[in-house]
């Protein structure tokens, strides 16, 4: 590090010494200026604005001798390499110890040929490694031999890095699971990702198709719609439903913006997901839910109308509540089933825990009755409070062919006994 410091002290304090020589050559120059002639000014002009144009470009301009050594680097030439000043210094301190055969290499191509063109590395002052582009070629004097090279460098770091940041962009959008896709504002497609193409089944052939092609007709008014709000510039999301190249249909949720081109252009920007399990998920989750339902209202239907046997020929449903059309009809279709599975004589049907007894209620307990008997066995009525009475009493209903009692427990000792049909409306 003690050499490298020493040999960059001498290589300044020689280019000091250089300017202080150019400054008196060039106030030589100037004592001088009646012996030049108007062409000589003019040439004179025309080296300036050059050398102005060198010194002031952006690009790092160079001059090297045949045998490496730097006699001319312009201000963004040491910007770029670290240093204050360059020249006097040997090409190698600019270059990695494992480049020199390469750069060898090219320093022949350039005398063979003329120029070179071409990727490199230089060793900034830092000892970092800068890419940049280069393109050399030969300065030549009046007699066409070789005098010296030159090199126009290019940093190609923001270069590099912004095609490093697409590389992992195009490798992110071609592995992503979801469909990713570019289409113009008329819906015709420009790039498609690979599962793009492998979930509409068409492959590379989708680059060219409009979107409307494969989105079931059913479907275009509401992506009509999305392209009216992307117009707006507002982002667009639907659950839509796709053909693919097999016919087959698939759900899919979209989601889409769009992105000016630097012409002005809109390009539509579309993510896809296939929502084919999600579907079936909800349609099981919407089936397993149907069931807990029907399986809560059979318990219900069992709770608001139970029935149950008390002897091998006699069963009981005892009624708790308000009672409905629905539940009449309810407490009718219960009845039936069970005197039929349980070959019953006698149903009886207790109303102790029924509050209110209208024409709606004891019209279903009269046709209950009337069903039973035509499958050959006999309703016995019990728990008839006195204003259940009167209420029958007022509305007239007829309860013939039912024998009612005042409490269950003689029901059921009359179902028991098998004395309920010689005791029919309370009579011997």
């Amino acid at each position: 590090m003690t050499t490298t410091n020493a040999k960059i002290a001498a290589i300044e304090a020689e280019n000091a010494m250089l300017r202080q020589r150019i400054s008196e050559l060039e106030a030589q120059l100037t004592s001088r200026t009646d012996r030049i002639t108007p062409s000589d000014h003019q040439e004179i002009g025309e080296f300036r604005g050059f050398r102005t144009l060198i010194e002031t470009a952006p690009q790092a301009i160079g001059i090297i001798t045949l045998d490496g050594i730097i006699t001319y680097a312009n201000a963004a030439f040491c910007s770029l390499i670290g240093y204050d000043a360059l020249i006097g210094a040997h090409m190698t301190m600019l270059h990695f110890e494992e480049d020199l055969p390469a750069l060898q290499a090219n320093i022949q191509d350039v005398m063979h040929h003329g120029v070179w063109r071409g990727v490199a590395r230089l060793r900034r002052r830092d000892g970092s490694a800068i890419p940049v582009r280069i393109n050399a070629f030969v300065i030549r004097d009046d007699d066409g031999q070789p005098v010296a090279m030159t090199g126009i460098f290019e940093d190609l770091t923001e270069e590099l890095r912004r095609e490093e940041r697409l590389r992992l962009f195009e490798a992110l959008v071609e592995n992503a699971p979801d469909a990713i896709g570019v289409a113009d504002f008329k819906g015709n497609i420009i790039y498609a990702n690979a599962a793009y193409q492998a979930l509409t089944g068409y492959g590379e052939q989708l680059i060219g198709m409009n979107g409307f092609d494969y989105v079931v007709e059913e479907e275009h008014r509401s992506a009509q719609i999305a392209l009216a709000r992307l117009a707006e510039g507002k982002a667009a999301f639907l659950e839509t439903r796709i053909r693919r190249k097999d016919g087959s249909i698939v759900p899919v949720f979209a989601t889409m913006y769009a992105q000016p081109t630097p012409g002005g252009e809109l390009r539509i920007i579309g993510f896809m997901r296939d929502i084919s399990d999600q579907k079936r998920a909800e349609e099981e989750r919407f089936a397993l839910q149907q069931q807990v339902i029907e399986a809560q209202r059979a318990v219900i239907r069992e709770l608001s109308t139970p029935l149950i046997p008390i002897s091998d020929t006699a069963v009981i449903m005892p009624l708790v509540g308000a009672i409905d059309s629905a539940r009449a009809q309810q407490i009718i279709d219960t009845l039936l089933e069970g005197v039929a599975a349980y070959r019953a004589d006698m149903a009886i049907v207790d109303i102790t825990g029924v509050q209110v007894v209208d024409t709606q209620v004891a019209n279903a307990l009269v046709r209950a009755a009337q069903a039973v008997r035509l499958l050959g066995a006999q309703v016995i009525l019990t728990g008839i409070k006195p204003q259940v009475a009167q209420t029958l009493v007022q509305l007239g209903v007829s309860l013939e062919g039912i024998r009612t009692t005042g409490s269950l427990q003689t029901g059921v000792r009359l179902a028991l006994t098998g004395d309920a049909t010689k005791h029919q409306n309370g009579k011997p």
